[in-house]
């Protein structure tokens, strides 16, 4: 078990080093043991020693690591804290991934929520630094929004700090903490095919929009529209083009058919040795060809007559 354990790890690392989020670099795995790349300096490990000013700097940065890791790297660390991060020159490092699970397991998003919660609540290193924090649910669309890209991205988190800013604990009113409670225990479908009254959600949510006042701006109550990529204006379709490398869709995969391949001849070297080792066995008990020719001849003289 912890040699599969150990397997699972080098190759989240290796999905992590693809897409450039700062991690440890695997270095070798033997069995149940994985070497990885020291962070740290002097023999020590790295640690985070911030200013108040510039505590925001790893916050952005843990957020940007967390949609790469999610969209790019198609995994969910499921065990984000302050106890599985290094900060170290300037960069948030991503650490312990063994437990991490791909972006279509089943628990997947559940995962998120619990990675998203614990980052903006749950970690006091920020609470200590007065670090403007996204709420739970903004941070949850935040990764899984497909309609953010390279070119709006900025953008998107300029204004998204500025409300985090803006809102403080005393500002927060009850209904948004019942909000932000519901929100962390509902259940977020993964795709439309799990939805059964998207049509009737959706009217729902315009007549609401009407009762608003026009100022208001956040009335779109429907969990999954930000997650499925299918809002009510189609903002968030988008085509995704398939890389046509051979057979693989994504660059991670090329590494993970190296360790499968490799699993598979460590196996096929294994299932050789083992039946050399019952040949041999059986070479033991074997009768000579003379001893048997003798045999033979005896028997049928015996039957002859």
């Amino acid at each position: 078990m912890v040699r599969t354990w150990a397997e699972k790890e080098i190759r989240n690392l290796i999905r992590l080093q693809t897409a450039q989020i700062p991690s440890p670099e695997p270095i070798m795995l033997r069995c149940h043991v994985l070497v990885m790349s020291f962070i740290g300096r002097d023999d020590m490990y790295a640690c985070a020693v911030l200013s108040e000013s510039k505590a925001q700097e790893p916050y952005l940065q843990i957020i940007q690591n967390m949609r790469i890791m999610y969209n790019e790297a198609r995994l969910v660390h499921a065990d984000l804290s302050e106890f599985n991060m290094l900060y170290h020159n300037g960069d948030a490092y991503i650490i312990d991934v063994s437990q991490s699970v791909e972006h279509d397991h089943p628990h997947a998003l559940e995962f998120l929520r619990k990675d998203c919660n614990i980052i903006n609540v749950n970690v006091n290193f920020f609470q200590k630094h007065n670090v403007a924090v996204m709420t739970v649910r903004e941070l949850f669309e935040f990764i899984t929004d497909p309609s953010i890209t390279s070119d709006n991205i900025n953008q998107y988190l300029d204004k998204a700090m500025e409300i985090a800013s803006e809102r403080t604990a005393e500002d927060r009113s009850s209904q948004d903490k019942v909000d932000e409670e519901v929100f962390k225990k509902a259940y977020i479908p993964r795709t439309l095919t799990e939805v059964t009254h998207y049509e009737r959600d959706v009217d729902t949510m315009l007549k609401k929009k009407e009762e608003a006042s026009s100022e208001d701006t956040n009335t779109d109550n429907i969990l999954y529209q930000t997650v499925t990529g299918l809002r009510k204006d189609l903002s968030g379709v988008q085509t995704v083009r398939r890389m046509p490398f051979l057979f693989l869709r994504r660059p991670y995969e090329l590494c993970s058919w190296v360790v499968r391949i490799s699993l598979y001849f460590c196996v096929f070297q294994e299932r050789k040795k083992m039946v050399k080792e019952a040949q041999r066995e059986k070479r033991k008990n074997k009768v000579p060809k003379h001893e048997k020719k003798s045999k033979e001849k005896v028997a049928k003289i015996k039957k002859g007559r």
